[in-house]
């Protein structure tokens, strides 16, 4: 007995050796009822009231993303952005006025140099200026130098004016930007709801655009099987079309959910995959199998 024990316990050693020279290596999961999805789907709004002037996107049509897809009437919003350019114009023309403060400064020169002149001759000879005259001198050089500060005040507040009115025009321009409705993703226009000529309020759809050249696989997998270190793992599509070859596509899984489905007990997959060539069609079914990392 204790030599067969000695036996196993070497065999044992051996194989634990083995296993760990070559690691199991996991099997590739299968998803069951897997459905090609739309990853994003967004109904354009307009972002100011008015008439529509222009629809550009018509059903069917390939948008990219910032591509402008339909206009509403801006006659009155850009007049209001040239009033606005204008008063930025002045004020910036007025902050960078100094004739004021280059006469203020001129003027002080002078005073003080007449005051100077005066305290020479004074002591020279007494009461060669008056007192009233020096008070008068002495006086008009304190003014002189309040007009400079004063001036220099002025300049400061028309630079802020200035910042203001440059405030102003931005906000109109980003207003007159909104009349411009834009597609946020590149896409295919799948529904119009507002043609021109039409009256839309702020919020009300206009356009519907939705993304294919990304798609998403949804399937499921067994509970045991799904495990968190999916996500980033490869998996493999194949969509099969009556009449035509199967078309295979590598994607990666993104999303393992957390939660147990209770109608079949297992557990919901998303694989995010590129639609080169627009060839697969969302509503499609496919088979999927994901191969784990290792």
């Amino acid at each position: 007995m204790p030599g067969k024990r000695k036996l196993s316990n070497a065999v044992l050693s051996s194989l634990l050796l083995l296993f760990a020279a070559f690691p199991v290596v996991a099997e590739e999961i299968e998803v069951s009822a897997t459905l090609l999805k739309i990853i994003e789907s967004v109904e354009i709004p307009a972002q100011q009231s008015g008439v529509l002037k222009m629809v550009k996107a018509q059903e069917g049509t390939i948008v990219d993303r910032g591509e402008v897809i339909a206009k509403i009437d801006d006659e009155e919003k850009m007049l209001e952005v040239q009033k606005a350019k204008v008063d930025f114009d002045i004020a910036s023309r007025e902050a960078r006025n100094d004739v004021n403060i280059r006469f203020a400064k001129k003027s002080l020169e002078v005073a003080a140099a007449e005051l100077m002149r005066s305290e020479e001759a004074l002591s020279i000879a007494e009461k060669s200026v008056s007192q009233t005259e020096m008070d008068r001198l002495r006086l008009l050089v304190e003014k002189s130098r309040l007009e400079i500060e004063q001036s220099e005040e002025k300049t400061a507040i028309a630079m802020l004016t200035a910042e203001l009115r440059d405030a102003e025009l931005q906000i109109v321009k980003t207003q007159l930007k909104k009349h411009q409705i834009e597609s946020p993703i590149q896409g295919m226009v799948v529904a119009v709801f507002r043609r021109p000529g039409e009256w839309v309020e702020t919020s009300d759809s206009v356009v519907k655009v939705v993304r294919i050249d990304r798609l998403r696989a949804e399937g499921f997998i067994r509970n045991e099987e799904a495990v968190i270190e999916l996500i980033g793992s490869t998996a493999t599509v194949t969509v099969e079309i009556p009449n035509r070859e199967p078309i295979n596509v590598e994607g990666e899984v993104t999303f393992v959910d957390p939660e147990v489905d209770p109608v079949n007990g297992q557990v919901r997959v998303w694989v995010d995959l590129e639609n080169e060539g627009l060839k697969l069609r969302p509503g499609l079914r496919a088979s999927m199998t994901i191969q784990p990392k290792q």
